[in-house]
């Protein structure tokens, strides 16, 4: 199989492998207790933590480890709400991923929510803000920094700048930024809280970190014993977290040139053969990984189920379920027609993903254009990857 959905998951790296192997055999005591094998783990724990906050170029002490982004922007969000002294708004993008919109949601009810919007190409509109920002101050402004359907890069670090000259806390679902973006978020003198899973750049699902600002350290997450210098209660996973160290540091590698290349190959080659495709936010700035687009014809799920059947897994643009087909609300935010949005897949190739793969991806794609072409409907329910 021919694996084109890297913004999903990703294959376990095996470094990864390798210092969980390690960390599971020799590391496997409870870092809490004060004899050897805990002392032993505690070790593994530590290097961990600072081969991490040395990669986020943070400090690590702001490092918090949690199960992955979805806890952690749960419980930063349950924080914040917690420490308002008033009712005020919180203000997110109109891309954000359910786990941060929902959570706000919930802490905050649907009254208080500002959805920022975005451009055509699903960029923020910053100029918005700003102006916004000129005669109202909410409690909270949350971006992402890359979003995960298209792979457009959000201007966190501008936004994050405005934020920190107001005095207003700023949060960060950075998921798919590390290892796409260069480098990390630099956070670490600019007052930014984000949160990341390992399971995104090769290490294991169930691990990952919420990184807290300054102004948010001693906060506690989760109730219970002392762990995580009494911000998250719950034994540390040493081994899981070893893997994510040895993943992240791995990542954070430039990648090879004709690698980061060949997604623009491919988006060159499906505009060559159908002029009508639409690439959205093809004209923003994008991770190298990613391509959401819309073809011609035929609904998604026909597309993702022959492509399955040809050994190319692929997802949807749009966030629907068993036998209900439905608009992203990325691209409905971005101004895409209904129509359009249903006919949306995403490829989100990796670090391994070879220029011959997108080649053959690309045939693939002509050639299960030409079949559906040639068959009648199929029956039966249709099931499309929620995203």
């Amino acid at each position: 199989m021919a694996y084109f959905d890297w913004n999903a998951t990703a294959p376990l790296l095996p470094a990864a492998r390798t210092a969980w192997l390690e960390a599971t055999g020799n590391g496997w005591g409870n870092p809490s207790s004060l004899y050897r094998t805990g002392i032993r783990a505690k070790g593994m724990l530590d290097s961990a933590r600072a081969d991490i906050a040395a990669a986020l170029e943070v400090d690590a002490s702001c490092v918090i480890f949690t199960s992955g982004a979805s806890e952690s922007n749960n419980a930063f969000l349950r924080i914040v709400r917690e420490r308002e002294l008033s009712d005020g708004q919180v203000w997110i993008s109109s891309v954000e991923h359910p786990s941060v919109r929902e959570a706000c949601r919930h802490y905050w009810g649907d009254g208080r929510i500002v959805q920022m919007p975005v451009t055509r190409d699903g960029v923020l509109d910053v100029d918005w803000l700003a102006d916004r920002l000129k005669t109202a101050r909410p409690a909270l402004v949350c971006l992402m920094a890359v979003n995960n359907v298209t792979g457009v890069i959000q201007p966190v670090r501008q936004v994050n700048e405005i934020c920190r000259l107001l005095g207003i806390p700023f949060f960060c679902d950075a998921v798919q930024w590390f290892g796409k973006c260069g480098g990390p978020l630099g956070a670490g003198a600019g007052g930014m809280s984000f949160s990341l899973s390992a399971h995104k750049f090769g290490g294991l699902k169930g691990t990952g970190c919420l990184v807290l600002a300054e102004e948010w350290l001693g906060s506690r997450l989760q109730f219970g014993g002392g762990q995580e210098s009494g911000s998250r209660a719950g034994t540390e996973d040493v081994a899981g977290i070893a893997a994510m160290a040895a993943a992240l540091v791995n990542r954070l590698r430039p990648v090879d040139t004709p690698v980061r290349a060949a997604r623009d190959t491919f988006e060159g080659k499906l505009t060559g053969f159908w002029p009508d495709v639409v690439i959205h936010g093809k004209q923003a700035p994008r991770v190298w990984n990613t391509c959401c687009f819309s073809l011609p014809d035929y609904p998604a799920n026909r597309w993702i189920s022959r492509l399955d059947r040809k050994g190319f897994e692929v997802s949807s643009g749009a966030a629907c379920s068993s036998a209900k087909d439905g608009p992203s609300s990325v691209l409905r935010s971005m101004g895409v027609d209904d129509s359009v949005a249903g006919r949306t897949i995403r490829v989100s190739g990796g670090w391994e993903t070879s220029p011959d793969d997108w080649d053959a991806l690309f045939d693939a794609i002509g050639e299960v254009y030409h079949e559906l072409g040639e068959s009648g409907p199929e029956s039966g329910p249709g099931y499309v990857i929620r995203i």
